[in-house]
């Protein structure tokens, strides 16, 4: 992404924040069950623990410059990657559709046709407008760092084992 884009980037969800919410990790407050690895030919499970789940905090922006990207097509550049690989043309233009507008972009998120990113060099955590996090605690340590309008957000939790 940074030989393509010239910046090492920062992955933004793009929409509602009842439809873009499987895309930020917020849920993974809440968590249980994270994963798991072959032990001795056995599969292990991999839980978190009480005193042991991330503490995440989500920040929304009104307004963030960037590129925008379509989440849905974003694993070919990440199999690529991993695989050794490269992008072709026709799926770079699959990931970044070079011939939609910022309002078309913005339009496919909110109606949900679309689950749009939009990458950008920085995270100006000083424009965030609004902030969700899991505990009274968290909020209030948040609000101290003077954030605005800090919301403590609980999430269902959907299983990924």
């Amino acid at each position: 992404m940074e030989e393509k884009t010239g910046f090492f980037p920062f992955f933004y969800a793009v929409g509602q924040i009842d439809a873009v919410l499987p895309m930020t990790g917020y849920a993974d407050n809440w968590r249980f069950l994270t994963g798991g690895e072959m032990v001795n030919g056995i599969y292990q499970k991999t839980y978190n623990h009480k005193g042991n789940f991330p503490n995440l905090v989500l920040f929304s922006f009104d307004t963030i410059d960037g590129i925008f990207m379509d989440f849905q097509s974003w694993h070919i550049a990440l199999n690529a990657c991993m695989n050794g690989g490269n992008v072709t043309p026709a799926e770079q233009r699959m990931i970044f559709k070079p011939s939609w507008t910022r309002s078309r972009w913005i339009r496919a998120a909110l109606n949900g046709t679309h689950s749009v990113q939009l990458i950008a060099p920085e995270l100006p955590l000083q424009r965030a407008k609004r902030g969700h996090v899991r505990n009274t605690k968290t909020k209030w340590i948040v609000e101290r760092m003077g954030f605005p309008e800090i919301n403590i957000r609980r999430v269902k939790v959907m299983s990924i084992l």
